[in-house]
């Protein structure tokens, strides 16, 4: 019951979240590395720290990447293809 309350709370403000836009951002033709992802969330949430971002980023990018290869300027580049 506990849970139902916390979920339904979570809906209410609405918005997009840290994880929902890795997912999106990866979810691109190009991909996107730890660096790439980080901007990316530093303009869209000014308000956090870009350190905590950058582990959120380390984490979320390697649990929901279904692919990742090197790119000699990018570096490690995370994909998440569909199938």
């Amino acid at each position: 019951m506990a849970t139902a309350k916390k979920k339904a709370r979570r809906r209410i403000g609405g918005g997009v979240g840290i994880v929902d836009c890795i997912v999106k951002t990866i979810s691109r033709d190009k991909g996107a590395s730890i660096e790439e992802l980080v901007a990316v969330l530093t303009k869209t949430f000014p308000d956090r720290n870009p350190d905590s971002m950058q582990a959120t980023c380390s984490v979320q990018a390697w649990k929901n990447a279904t692919s990742k290869g090197r790119d000699e300027k990018r570096g490690l580049v995370y994909f998440r293809r569909r199938k």
